[in-house]
């Protein structure tokens, strides 16, 4: 079930985010969501090791491995979401206030455990700027040991999602993390080349900054 400060959604929608979308059969070993696509639990020493096997190659490998399944899965989100859509009789997500296609990916990210997702459309009709915070991460508890920012795959979902939903090109950039000491992780979407710009500033200047920059 949403958290009780969750941005409400109208039925029928509400229905594709009621906590009821998987189902065990302990008898056959399988697990499916709603539309009965098969499901596994990752477990956490998964994810370490693949994040130790590919970083041992060569640092950036495992970043950007992990950015591109994110980007390809953000992308099955949003046209899973559109079937779901078009099955309830409803808009496509393109056809759908922006604001409402946010409540799904918040949704989403917190029904699936990846932690809590809030984005802000502040900065979107002067500067083309999306902003999102997420506290809880996944990635940030599951690799404790990392000095990095842990969360390229969840960059990849935003990304992937913002872009079908939009039908443009767009980069996704964690500029802070709080596997870094931040207080949370802090997101960014918009053009590629803005992002490319202020790539170099991470680690060393702060969300609020690098905002800045993008908006200057």
């Amino acid at each position: 079930m949403p958290s009780p400060d969750a941005t409400p959604l109208p039925p029928p929608l509400d229905a594709l985010f009621d906590g009821r979308g998987f189902r065990v059969d302990a008898a056959a070993g399988t697990v499916a969501d709603h539309d009965g696509s098969r499901l596994v639990f990752l477990p956490h020493n998964l994810v370490r090791s693949l994040h130790g096997l590919l970083r041992a190659e060569k640092n950036a490998v495992w970043q950007t491995t992990f950015l591109q399944c994110g980007i390809a899965l953000g992308r099955k989100v949003a046209a899973g979401l559109d079937a779901e859509l078009g099955r309830l009789d409803q808009p496509v997500l393109a056809a759908l206030p922006l604001e409402t296609c946010l409540v799904f990916i918040e949704r989403h990210f917190a029904s699936h455990g990846w932690g809590r997702l809030k984005l802000d459309l502040t900065d979107a009709p002067e500067h083309g700027l999306v902003s999102a915070q997420l506290h809880g991460s996944y990635f940030v508890e599951v690799l404790a040991d990392a000095g990095e920012f842990v969360d390229p795959l969840l960059s990849g979902i935003l990304q992937g999602f913002f872009e079908h939903v939009s039908g443009q090109e767009l980069g996704c950039l964690e500029i802070a993390c709080a596997r870094k000491g931040a207080a949370h992780c802090t997101f960014v979407i918009t053009a590629p080349d803005r992002l490319a710009a202020v790539a170099p500033l991470l680690g060393t200047a702060t969300a609020e900054a690098i905002i800045a920059r993008l908006k200057s």
